[in-house]
């Protein structure tokens, strides 16, 4: 992330978001206790995140003239290796599932069709015997990883240099699909199925969008520094972790709880306050894209030895081996893979054949002068 330094505490939320994710897929999948039931929120708060940081790295960049094309091979070099590896693995538990349990499996040509499609990063849209209709079969995450590189893609060809009135409407509308489909489903558990695929698209539109307006107001934020980096931590373990299922708790935690943690977290500037929060960020992602499959791959050997029923807290223990293997993906996989593709595919992108003329800076339009950058 660009000028990272300024918003060290972005990175940490980021890792301890993905730790949320982590045990509400534990609890979920892997038979553990449910400590964090509203653990799917900490999507909506990768998606603010992801709003924010991308304008942070390039919005200015866009302006001066990269084309779209560099952006978007920039976003896939960054997102696509650990999301196919993540597809890999799982599509890997699904045709042997097929193999040693075809009574509780989809038809083979069906898992082979879908993990085809889930290796694109594209999602399956058929209702399926045993998947139902679940988008990303071979990796249940990448549901929020494919609507997340459709609106960076979206950003870049159209949003990008669009007036702040056009990213308040952008937000608004976002959040009327949001509370009217949270009334008919009675969940913001949307978007990780085809019958709820209009969720995704709001839960996006609305995250990634508040974090494009937070990104515009940052000039006016008051400083807080350290104070407002522990509000922000605490307020985020807080509401992902306050155990009220009820839809209206989960609307205001999207809808007002979550946009204020990332103000505070702005706000904090280069405050830092989490041990190990820079290795947690890196880590974040490769979790967040391998734990999935991981548990599935646990869960079935689990039950193939005969395990009993679910809630044993010592599942919560499986959160250590997801992590070494994060670690391993990272250090051994994810940033060797995109290092290579970087040097092999940006230099000729940036030789000049795919950059466009420059567009016309905005200004954000929140009353004033724009002050120097807080932190």
């Amino acid at each position: 992330m660009v000028g990272h330094d300024r918003y060290q505490l972005l990175d940490e939320l980021r890792g301890i978001a993905a730790l949320v994710v982590l045990f509400f897929h534990i609890a979920t999948r892997g038979g553990g206790p449910t400590i964090l039931p509203n653990g799917f929120l900490a999507v909506d708060f990768f998606f603010m995140l992801s709003g924010f940081v991308i304008a942070e790295a390039y919005e200015a960049r866009l302006a001066g003239g990269m084309g779209f094309t560099a952006f978007a091979v920039r976003r896939l070099i960054r997102m696509g290796p650990v999301a196919v590896l993540g597809a890999c693995a799982g599509g890997a538990y699904l045709v042997a599932r097929a193999y040693a349990a075809p009574g509780r499996s989809d038809p083979l040509l069906e898992v082979l069709g879908a993990n085809a499609l889930n290796l694109l990063i594209l999602p399956k849209l058929w209702h399926a015997r045993a998947t139902g209709w679940e988008l990303f079969p071979a990796n249940g995450p990448l549901w929020s990883l494919f609507f997340e590189i459709a609106m960076n893609l979206v950003w870049a060809a159209w949003l990008a240099g669009r007036s702040t009135r056009v990213l308040c409407a952008l937000v608004a509308g976002s959040a009327a699909v949001l509370v009217g489909l949270g009334l008919r489903f009675g969940t913001l558990d949307l978007g990780w199925e085809a019958v709820s695929l209009a969720g995704g698209a709001a839960r996006v539109g609305f995250g990634f969008g508040v974090g494009l307006l937070i990104h515009r107001a940052r000039g006016y934020l008051p400083q807080m520094g350290h104070k407002g980096a522990l509000l922000a931590l605490a307020a985020l373990l807080y509401f992902l972790a306050l155990p009220l299922p009820a839809l209206g708790w989960q609307l205001a935690v999207v809808l007002i709880c979550m946009p204020a943690v990332l103000l505070l977290a702005v706000s904090a500037g280069r405050a830092s306050v989490v041990p190990g929060g820079a290795l947690l960020g890196r880590l974040s992602y490769p979790v967040y894209g391998t734990h999935f499959p991981l548990l599935a791959l646990w869960a079935g050997a689990f039950k193939f030895a005969g395990g009993g029923s679910g809630g044993h807290w010592v599942a919560l223990l499986l959160a250590l081996p997801l992590l070494a293997a994060a670690s391993a993906v990272l250090v051994w996989f994810d940033e060797p893979l995109r290092a290579w593709l970087s040097r092999r595919w940006l230099a000729w992108i940036d030789s000049g054949s795919l950059v466009r003329p420059s567009r016309k800076a905005v200004l954000p339009v929140f009353g004033g002068s724009h002050r120097p950058q807080s932190g």
